[in-house]
């Protein structure tokens, strides 16, 4: 993603990451945006279309035997997409060696069906060992990885620039992610996982990430800080763009000062009741900063500490009783620098604030800050920018 953002994109960009666990259980949200048409083979009982991308197959609930046919019968080599959902009785999925039949596929998506017990997935280390040189993008959804004992299956895969581990349990096996898959990987998501926090994380050396998600796996902060030092440590520390945390186990806000390129970062739907000095420091500007529903009830001054110029700040739905000068006014004046609809907002909604003295620094003495702070009330129902500046002459 470009480091360049006008606040409509940065605003954008905050929503894409709330709803981003939505997005990649869906790989095929998009597909209806495409022209389609007819394919020139018949992959019945998959289903095919023909798209200015190219070919996309989804074989939805389609037994292993099927698809070996499929593939094996069609001639078309080169594959926009391949989505394979695979059924069994057994309660476990082996794919054997060349499972595509030599076919190249640029993004690949595994499925298990939906049910109560996830499906056991086992894949071969030679499954796609015919198509590794054209993938981009591999997904994983919905299933229990505890019987795959590496990641061999993705070696040699040198232009996989994304790689997502979705609603997926026992991802163990992530820790011998192959070194000679992260030459090109940009992207790496791990969301709502299990077994993420009982492996050291990967050396992602030689990669260069940009973007990594790490939401709903329930790690808590010793979890979390050691994948950070990891990441930190390695060749990642200086490209690293965007990190979500979100809806985990979090207590703390994990620093971030060893990302000098960190840009977003997601913490929302923790516990985190207390944020100290230096909690927060970007060394780039920051474009979005997502601390909201965190139970957050106190920010000690000097908190946050960066450029916030275009930022986006949530702090919505937490417990914040106190608007303090020594922690959001140099923020509001790097936002106020620029026209409102250009620069940042520190958006505040569902805060219970006090009306009281406290707020005559901003409502009093810098009202031209007040704009660049959403939906902040006070009592109840007061908005800040109705407040009478007289009220605080006495404080």
């Amino acid at each position: 993603m470009q480091l360049v953002y006008n606040s409509l994109q940065i605003i954008a960009f905050g929503i894409l990451v709330a709803i981003y666990g939505l997005v990649v259980a869906n790989p095929l949200a998009a597909r209806d945006e495409v022209q389609r048409g007819a394919c020139p083979e018949d992959y019945s009982p998959c289903s095919c279309d023909l798209t200015s991308n190219g070919l996309e197959v989804v074989c939805a609930d389609v037994s292993l035997e099927n698809i070996h046919d499929v593939f094996y019968r069609t001639q078309s080599l080169y594959l926009y997409s391949v989505l394979l959902t695979v059924t069994s009785f057994s309660g476990t999925v082996m794919l054997p060696p060349d499972v595509l039949k030599d076919k190249r596929a640029q993004h690949i998506y595994l499925r298990c069906p939906s049910t109560s017990a996830k499906l056991n997935l086992i894949i071969d280390s030679a499954s796609f060992e015919f198509t590794r040189f054209n993938t981009t993008i591999f997904e994983i959804h919905d299933c229990d990885l505890s019987a795959q004992a590496d990641m061999n299956f993705l070696k040699g895969f040198v232009v996989l620039h994304t790689l997502s581990i979705v609603n997926t349990w026992n991802v163990d096996a992530i820790v011998s992610l192959p070194t000679s898959t992260l030459l090109a990987i940009k992207e790496l998501t791990i969301s709502r996982c299990t077994g993420l926090g009982n492996v050291v994380f990967p050396d992602l050396t030689p990669a260069r990430l940009e973007r990594l998600y790490l939401d709903g796996n329930n790690l808590d902060d010793p979890q979390v800080n050691n994948i950070l030092i990891s990441i930190g440590s390695s060749s990642s520390s200086s490209s690293l763009e965007q990190l979500s945390l979100a809806g985990n186990a979090l207590s703390k806000v994990p620093r971030i000062a060893a990302f000098s390129q960190l840009v977003t970062y997601e913490v929302s739907n923790n516990d985190i009741a207390f944020m100290s000095l230096s909690t927060l420091i970007f060394s780039s500007p920051v474009h979005f900063l997502g601390l909201k529903n965190v139970s957050l009830t106190a920010i000690e001054g000097g908190a946050f500490q960066g450029n916030y110029t275009y930022a986006q700040v949530n702090l919505e739905n937490n417990k914040l009783t106190a608007f303090r000068e020594d922690v959001f006014k140099s923020m509001l004046q790097q936002m106020t620098v620029q026209p409102p609809a250009v620069g940042g907002q520190v958006i505040v909604t569902g805060n219970p604030f006090d009306c009281g003295c406290g707020l005559a620094w901003l409502i009093r003495d810098n009202q031209p800050l007040i704009p660049s702070v959403k939906n902040g009330v006070c009592g109840g129902f007061f908005r800040f920018e109705d407040l009478n500046p007289d009220a605080y002459a006495n404080c």
